[in-house]
């Protein structure tokens, strides 16, 4: 089109100058005709290069189209890769949550209590008024097994004051918060098939007979102990701290610590089985001094220790107290039968040095509507056991004690139990107390709603 336009304008151009060749020389007719042409190459070249730039603009546009496919394919994978991603995310996290929730446990119990408390003795020569009282007992475990052979526990229970033989609180005190102690915290090794070693705050290690008060099951020892168990052996050594001491070199320094060793066997008697053990503990550095909670020896002798113009009760015996123990389990018919026997003697004191107990248990208050009826007989001398250790309700917890402890339970479901104890006991059974009472009644009715989980 455009040399068809540049053709006709030449034509005319020609007429115009043919018409006006009388005004013009032949030298400038070659000139003009030599302008035309170079116009016409030149135009020639301008449309070479505009069809060129015009394939070179298409080649352009599928480029770009090819590259915006190429973006909207990458844009629609990345989305399918973060999807992707996240999904897998999500799975290791489920598995990592898995195995994680794998290797904790948590366990725990619940207790209301109801109690009465009917004491005989002399309260500023007045007989002391009956007991009424309600109480709550919760606990909170954590097991986390940190490794193939290590265990790491701790625990949380309510408590009054940290005593170390309750975890009742008392409903008192105007609705008052109640106090949540560190219970336990221990680690445990299994460094072999047949041993392990526990370090810390911990559930006592060793074997105790049936419904035994001799050691109170509130109790968690501090320090390190070492269990075993091979075949029908079982033992246990352990090193505990009762007071840790510090002080000046002319002071008594030496921590005042609980020693102990038990060995036992379980032997098959038929479908039944007999526990036999021998125990053994001493309380190191102890004798002369008060190793006590809230300053009560808990009935043991004690001689007053006069320092200035301060006075202190201190242990009059040393204690290493051997324990020996049995327990028969058996099943008659269907139902559980426990017969058992404790008996104790203090090596240091010449009299009032021994402690002996015995009982029965028939059923077990534990799965869907199951029960139990127990009984059992404690003499715990004034000077035969370590009354710091010794169960808090018999005799309201001090030796020179004995008495029955009758009890029942009843399980409705599984993990819920409502049990029923009285205990019918004597204090004072052969040193007076203050007001010179001996034999002195101290009944004591509780009833328990327990929930376990």
């Amino acid at each position: 089109m455009k040399n068809l336009v540049l053709a006709a304008t030449v034509t005319a151009a020609l007429s115009t100058t043919s018409m006006g060749a009388h005004a013009a020389s032949s030298n400038e007719l070659a000139q003009i005709r030599e302008q035309l042409e170079a116009l016409m190459q030149r135009v020639d070249k301008l449309e070479q290069e505009n069809v060129a730039l015009e394939a070179e603009n298409e080649s352009l546009k599928a480029a770009d189209e090819k590259l915006q496919a190429n973006a909207e394919y990458l844009k629609s994978e990345a989305r399918g890769l973060r999807k992707e991603t996240a999904q897998q995310a999500m799975e290791v996290g489920k598995v990592k949550g898995a195995d994680w929730a794998s290797k904790v446990a948590i366990s725990g119990d619940l207790r209301y209590r109801y109690e009465m408390i009917s004491d005989e003795t002399l309260n500023g020569g007045v007989q002391t008024a009956d007991r009424y009282r309600d109480r709550v007992r919760a606990r909170l475990n954590a097991t986390v097994k940190a490794t193939d052979n290590i265990t790491v526990g701790i625990g949380f229970a309510t408590t009054e004051n940290g005593d170390p033989r309750s975890s009742n609180q008392s409903l008192t005190g105007s609705f008052s918060r109640k106090s949540i102690d560190l219970d336990t915290a221990y680690f445990g090794w299994k460094f072999a098939s047949w041993g392990n070693l526990v370090g810390g705050k911990m559930k006592q290690p060793f074997v105790k007979p049936g419904q035994t008060l001799f050691w109170d099951n509130d109790v968690n020892p501090e320090g390190l102990a070492v269990g075993f168990q091979s075949g029908m052996l079982f033992g246990t050594a352990y090193n505990y701290w009762i007071n840790e001491v510090s002080g000046p070199e002319t002071s008594r320094t030496a921590d005042t610590m609980l020693h102990g060793l038990q060995i036992g066997t379980r032997l098959p008697i038929g479908a039944n089985t007999l526990m036999l053990a021998a125990h053994y503990y001493d309380l190191s550095a102890g004798q002369g001094r008060a190793p006590f909670y809230n300053g009560n020896s808990n009935g043991n002798s004690t001689d007053t220790l006069v320092s200035g113009t301060t006075s202190t009760s201190v242990l009059r015996y040393d204690f290493q107290v051997i324990n020996l123990s049995a327990e028969f389990n058996a099943l008659l018919g269907e139902l559980p039968l426990q017969l058992w026997a404790d008996v104790a003697q203090n090596q240091d004191p010449n009299d009032l040095d021994t402690a002996w107990a015995a009982g029965v248990l028939f059923g077990k208050a534990s799965n869907y509507r199951t029960w139990e009826f127990g009984a059992s007989y404690h003499l715990i001398e004034k000077d035969s056991l370590f009354g710091q250790l010794i169960d808090s309700d018999l005799g309201g917890g001090v030796t020179d004690t004995e008495g029955w402890m009758l009890r029942a339970g009843y399980a409705p479901v599984r993990n819920w139990a409502l049990n029923a104890t009285y205990i019918l006991s004597k204090r004072n059974v052969d040193v007076p107390n203050g007001a010179g009472q001996t034999g002195v009644d101290y009944d004591r009715l509780q009833v328990d709603f327990n929930v376990k989980f």
